[in-house]
């Protein structure tokens, strides 16, 4: 009973600060999956089964429809929902939570929604700082994020939409910000904030039309984008954020260093699977899918690995000219390469003819 007297005070809150403040939210960020969130647990923890219509109010926010359009189904949310907020499924959240303790903290989906669910009242608070905060912190990151873009005329309104989802962010349209993860990045907050925003930018310069890509070279051009997009990007908070003895993730930087580290291993395992892939659609396919499948953490480690050398030899600029062209990155990286002595893998020959027949096909025609 108390449960759903506090629910009920939390949607209240949660639903007159956004009548009050409906200039500023519609302005700035938008908080509607967070309160839509807010309502279906209230239900849940009541024991009883929101309606789908509810359901259909949840998945309708900008948030949560961007993340299920694109790579969470809208059973993932509904499953995790049910687990952590109804009382019957107390068993099936303990199995869950002992299962991902050895996880990546970005995979720990049963303890992030668990987490949630015992920091309602600190997710309420967030959202109304956030709120206050938003033109200053989308001004940093605004800021942050074009320091590796190219000069644009007009970037205009930059949706970005709060929900509860995982331990990360998306540079979608909207950017979609997890509310929990936001608390514990504290005022750090802009920096990956500056990170989606180049994402989404730089999704409206993209040098080629992701619509026109045969279904034999999707794989294979999302690696090469990946590992550009994220390699630059991450110029703009992993070193605060991740590799900083103060900074809030600290705690992961001997793995993502290690990753880091390692990235010359994966370059090596690319150039061999490009030089010696056969000019088919089989071959290509295979080829797309074998660089893929072995790409570490989404392309984050081996494009700040080739980001940053570019970065020490030719400067921000450099990464900030072409960054809408993964082809010209990878040929920044060959010039950087093979101008200096060291560890850096320098790509082949036929490696290199593949990248630059995709350019030319995908780009130039």
């Amino acid at each position: 009973m108390l449960q759903s007297i506090r629910y009920l005070f939390l949607i209240c809150v949660v639903f007159n600060f956004s009548c009050q403040e409906e200039k500023a939210a519609e302005s700035f960020f938008d908080f509607s999956g967070i309160e839509q969130f807010i309502e279906i647990a209230g239900i849940l923890e009541q024991g009883q089964e929101p309606s789908e219509n509810q359901w259909e109010k949840l998945f309708s926010t900008p948030g949560y429809e961007v993340l299920t359009e694109s790579e969470f189904s809208r059973e993932f949310f509904i499953e995790h929902l049910r687990m952590v907020f109804l009382p019957a499924e107390r068993e099936a959240l303990e199995q869950a939570l002992e299962k991902e303790k050895n996880l990546p903290f970005h995979r720990r989906h049963a303890h992030h929604f668990n987490s949630a669910k015992n920091k309602m009242d600190e997710i309420v608070l967030q959202k109304e700082q956030l709120n206050e905060q938003a033109p200053e912190l989308m001004e940093i990151s605004r800021n942050e994020a074009m320091n590796y873009l190219p000069e644009m005329e007009e970037t205009g309104f930059v949706p970005v939409s709060f929900v509860i989802f995982s331990n990360d962010a998306r540079g979608y349209t909207p950017v979609v910000i997890d509310i929990l993860f936001s608390i514990g990045l504290g005022d750090n907050l802009p920096l990956l904030v500056g990170h989606e925003v180049h994402h989404y930018f730089r999704n409206q310069i993209l040098a080629y039309d992701p619509d026109t890509i045969l279904a034999e070279d999707k794989d294979l051009l999302w690696v090469l984008n990946q590992i550009q997009a994220e390699g630059i990007a991450d110029q703009i908070d992993k070193r605060k954020l991740v590799m900083d003895v103060e900074g809030p993730m600290h705690s992961f930087s001997d793995l993502w260093e290690n990753m880091v580290k390692n990235a010359p291993d994966y370059l090596s395992f690319m150039d061999e699977h490009l030089s010696g892939m056969q000019n088919t659609a089989k071959d290509r396919l295979h080829t797309g899918q074998q660089l893929k499948k072995n790409l570490p953490m989404s392309g984050h480690p081996i494009g700040f690995y080739m980001a940053n050398l570019i970065l020490e030899e030719k400067g921000t600029k450099a990464l900030a000219e072409e960054a809408g062209n993964p082809f010209a990155f990878f040929r920044k990286y060959q010039q950087v390469a093979k101008a200096q002595p060291g560890d850096a893998p320098v790509f082949s020959s036929g490696a290199m003819r593949v990248i630059s027949d995709m350019e030319e096909k995908y780009i130039n025609d």
